[in-house]
């Protein structure tokens, strides 16, 4: 399970599965958020990022860049495409920063990245989105705007990058468990059937 610690750095560092570790900044955005949206939107984002790191913790490194079916990524692809997505709509999109997505090569580009590598591009990606959505305000949220050919609000933006980011936590999840048969439990020592 991952785990979070603060240092004296100003650091977070996820504590993944095997000793491995990922650094990333999150004392530069507040826990307390002037829009609730933006604050529930960023917990999420938090939360399922944290579960894609500890589902690709469980993939071996020579199946990392596998694709296993026709039409279906592998799972470095995977999170070239999420860091892209992300990247698209909540840096370019909400943020005005400058990004060129190539989404074809998300899923054609083989670069061998290493696992340590990817977490920290995701890490450092939604550390940044988180940054963004922080700082805007409710007119943002309102402004319509053009997103990869599509009219959205902000609250449309900030509705996608959470699903997106969700559908494709749950492709991991299918990696690990059914190709790699891994036992993922994020909900250890908690009672999921209380009413």
């Amino acid at each position: 399970m991952l785990k979070s610690r603060k240092n004296s750095a100003a650091l977070s560092v996820c504590a993944l599965p095997h000793g491995r570790a990922v650094r990333f900044t999150i004392d530069s955005f507040s826990r307390t958020m002037t829009h609730p949206i933006c604050a529930s939107v960023n917990e999420h984002l938090e939360i399922i990022g944290s579960r894609v790191l500890v589902r690709l913790d469980c993939i071996e490194s020579e199946n990392l860049w596998k694709d296993f079916a026709p039409n279906l990524a592998s799972p470095g692809n995977l999170v070239l495409h999420l860091t892209g997505n992300l990247s698209q709509y909540v840096l370019k999109g909400l943020g005005k920063q400058d990004f060129q997505r190539n989404r074809a090569s998300e899923f054609t580009a083989k670069p061998g990245t290493a696992k340590d590598a990817l977490d920290r591009m995701l890490c450092e990606t939604l550390d940044r989105c988180k940054n963004v959505i922080e700082g805007i305000g409710e007119d943002e949220l309102r402004r319509t705007g053009s997103v990869q050919g599509f009219s959205l609000t902000g609250y449309g933006i900030l509705i996608h990058v959470t699903e997106h980011l969700s559908h494709h936590a749950g492709q991991f999840a299918w990696f690990c468990k059914y190709v790699f048969g891994a036992d993922i439990d994020f909900y250890q020592g908690k009672n999921l059937n209380v009413q």
